[in-house]
């Protein structure tokens, strides 16, 4: 009805997960694949566009000062690259990092008007 509200559309992403790729992906396996390539990718790694991805410079920082810049650091690269999102939440798959490695689970809403390209 006209002047209701939409109920959010959500995606969550758990990099603790593995993933294929699958080339030519539409909706929201497509809009996965597009989160997944931004958290995965380290900043400075591709050649045309040097801040794509996710700096790596709190690599060595004690832990929760760590979680809180990546979680300000994928907030910002995922809304500038993804731009069909906005971010809701972000947490990490647990409280110890696994070999060393943050792990983020990210919930996105897809903006509203987008929306229809995941229907």
């Amino acid at each position: 009805p006209h002047g209701v509200p939409l109920m959010p559309m959500t995606l969550t992403v758990d990099m603790s997960r593995p993933a294929t790729v699958r080339v030519g992906a539409r909706g929201l396996t497509g809009l996965e694949q597009e989160i997944r390539m931004v958290l995965g990718t380290r900043k400075g790694s591709v050649p045309l566009d040097r801040d794509f991805g996710l700096s790596w410079d709190f690599v060595d920082l004690p832990l929760a000062e760590a979680m809180q810049r990546m979680v300000a650091e994928i907030g910002r690269q995922l809304e500038r690259y993804v731009p069909r999102i906005r971010v809701r939440d972000i947490e990490f798959s647990s409280d110890q990092p696994v070999e060393g490695r943050l792990q983020p689970r990210v919930t996105v809403e897809i903006r509203e008007e987008y929306r229809d390209d995941f229907r």
